[in-house]
């Protein structure tokens, strides 16, 4: 595979960003054409590549694909499946994942296929909804982490913080719904096509003990598009919090504070909804 293609890729996201960061009200008309771009799916496939992963309900694995020489057989016809807007979804292979504390988290698996394309149609929205994130969120963002996270927080305790809440969303990406979600991204993503793949990728069915399921709510952990989903509807928390005046003079209890956030996001995704 060729090496100088991440460059475009990086030149698109640019662009993408800067367009985005002009203004709020700015909506993207034409992504879709992106998400099949030669030089995207080959960064995808790269990614995905590079990430591993277990194989998914088709029991396909990177190392069967790539051992057997059929790469570029696949994004071709992935490419071409896309263009003519064929593609469609395999259902997630879940798993349960024991917790350090008890219980089990599911994780969904898919397909290697799945993954390259959902990496793609990451590629190509990511820098358009981190035009629209807080610098102070840290949770699956490029080039952030928890521990950029944790030194922000010390800092701002130097800086004569008065303290810090902290607020435990219980099986947030197995409750995020579709419909607000969707209103969310609306804001900025007007292209149909893009719009209707994005849809398909939070309906796909869920493989599990034998049974098959559409997923009415939530998104799958372990997607890689799933954090992206799940950071455009904890943005809502964002700007209600600061809206509030949370981060420095907002004098009350964590329970209060609870109560008063889930208000104020009900009233904000039922106001959006209105014009979204």
């Amino acid at each position: 595979m060729a090496t100088n293609e991440t460059e475009p890729v990086q030149q698109l996201q640019r662009t993408l960003y800067r367009t985005a960061k002009q203004s709020k009200a700015v909506k993207f008309y034409s992504l879709y054409d992106k998400v099949w771009r030669n030089d995207v799916l080959r960064e995808a496939w790269k990614q995905v590549r590079a990430n591993r992963g277990a194989p998914g309900v088709d029991s396909e694995t990177i190392e069967g694909i790539v051992y057997r020489g059929e790469e570029e057989q696949m994004l071709s016809q992935l490419q071409e499946q896309l263009r003519r807007k064929s593609y469609r979804f395999d259902p997630v292979r879940r798993v349960d994942i024991p917790k350090p504390k008890g219980g089990t988290r599911p994780l969904g698996i898919a397909t290697v296929r799945d993954r390259i394309v959902q990496t793609a149609m990451k590629l190509v929205l990511e820098p358009i909804f981190e035009a629209d994130f807080h610098p102070c969120s840290y949770g699956y963002r490029p080039r952030r982490n928890a521990k950029m996270a944790s030194i922000a927080i010390r800092e701002d305790l130097y800086a004569r913080a008065w303290g810090v809440d902290e607020i435990d969303f219980r099986s947030y990406f197995t409750t995020i719904p579709h419909d607000k979600l969707l209103v969310l991204i609306r804001q900025r993503v007007v292209d149909g096509s893009m719009l209707r793949i994005i849809k398909q990728s939070l309906k796909v069915e869920v493989a599990y003990q034998g049974v098959r399921e559409p997923t009415e709510v939530g998104v799958p952990q372990g997607s890689p598009i799933s954090p992206l989903y799940s950071n455009i509807y904890l943005n809502l928390l964002d700007q209600v919090w600061h809206k509030l005046r949370c981060t420095a003079t907002l004098m009350m209890r964590s329970w209060f504070a609870e109560e008063v956030l889930k208000r104020r996001l009900k009233h904000s995704l039922e106001s959006q909804h209105a014009w979204g």
